[in-house]
Order: structure tokens, then C-alpha cells, then sequence
């Protein structure tokens, strides 16, 4: 029937991955408000370290859902992406200070078309809420617009940009988790 939901209405497993992607989003986004200065050099490890999990558990759940949903390979190639980014970062830390603002911009902008892709298959699937599934991920996208825009605003600029940034797409795979555990239990 779409996209997402292959046979996401009759057996999605792990929707706990979200849960657990959207928990060390919203983990790191605390950490980036509440130490913004300290925490640039930090942040590089933070931040390898989150994108090389994530890269790991987004490549789980593609795997561990193959063949119930149909778009698996999508998730599979994000997962592939912040993989391979996270290894590049944690054996690269200074090169990723420097161009941390950038590639962040980047990955968060990836991630953000990607949540607006999740939102257009909720809504072919029937979800009311897609909307918001949207919003936060045009949300990503400005966010990860101004950091490309303005680099040179310094870094607790982009600290606190990324900070936002981390806290929307957290809070989207919070909720997006709940959404695929419902879905799941609608069998």
C-alpha cells in the first residue's frame, strides 16, 4: 500500500530502535545547551560517537525489518550514511572541528528530507498526525540551512543551533517510535 508500511501494520520489530535514536538525540541536545562552550571539543566526540550508533542501529532496524517493510533499503542507506560519517569523525576529531559546522549542516538537512519522506508515508498509510512527522523535519532542514548560511557566527552559535536541531529530531523519533509501536499493535 505504500512505502513505509510494506507490511508495517501487521509485524514492524524493534520500533524500540526509534525510541532509543530519539532518546541520544534529545541526550546530546541537552548536553550541547547546558555546556556550550565547553563542549565544542566535546561536541566532535558527542557527536561521532551518536552518529556512528545511530549509523549502527538504523542498519539493525533495516535489517531486522527486510521483509516487512518495503523501503528498508532507505533505511539501510542512512544507516550506511551515518556510519560511515561516525567512523570518519572518531578517527578524524580535529578535522571534524574544524568542519564540524558543515558536515553537521549537512547530515542534519539528510535527516531532515528523511523525516519529511517518513511523514509522506505515514500519510499514505492513513496516519492522522502525519503532519507534524513533517513539520519536524522542515524544521531540520532551516535549522541545518542556517548553520550552512552562517558558519562564521561562531562556534556557540552553531552549538546551540545544532543543540535545537538534535532536540527536533529527537522528539520526531520519540514520537515516531510510539506511532510504529501502535501501528504494530493494529495488526
Amino acid at each position: 500500500m505504500n512505502e513505509l508500511v510494506g507490511g508495517l501494520g501487521y509485524a514492524v520489530k524493534n520500533w524500540w530502535m526509534s525510541l532509543l535514536l530519539g532518546l541520544l538525540y534529545i541526550a546530546v541536545a541537552l548536553c550541547l545547551l547546558f555546556a556550550p562552550v565547553s563542549s565544542y571539543v566535546a561536541l566532535s566526540v558527542i557527536f561521532s560517537i551518536s552518529i556512528l550508533v545511530s549509523g549502527i542501529l538504523e542498519v539493525f532496524f533495516a535489517a531486522g525489518n527486510k521483509k516487512t517493510i518495503s523501503s528498508w533499503g532507505w533505511y539501510l542507506a542512512g544507516g550506511i550514511i551515518d556510519l560511515l560519517i561516525g567512523i570518519y569523525l572518531v578517527f578524524y576529531p580535529l578535522v571534524s572541528m574544524e568542519l564540524i559546522p558543515f558536515i553537521v549542516a549537512f547530515w542534519l538537512m539528510f535527516r531532515g528530507f528523511t523525516l519529511c519522506g517518513y511523514s509522506t508515508d505515514l500519510k499514505r498509510y492513513g496516519t492522522k498526525d502525519w503532519g507534524w512527522y513533517l513539520v519536524f523535519g522542515i524544521l531540520a532542514i532551516l535549522c541545518s540551512m542556517a548553520i550552512i548560511w552562517q558558519p562564521g557566527l561562531g562556534a556557540v552559535t552553531v552549538l546551540y543551533m545544532l543543540s535545537i536541531t538534535f532536540l527536533i529530531i529527537g522528539c520526531f523519533r520519540v514520537i515516531f517510535s510510539f506511532e510504529l509501536k501502535r501501528l504494530h499493535k493494529n495488526k
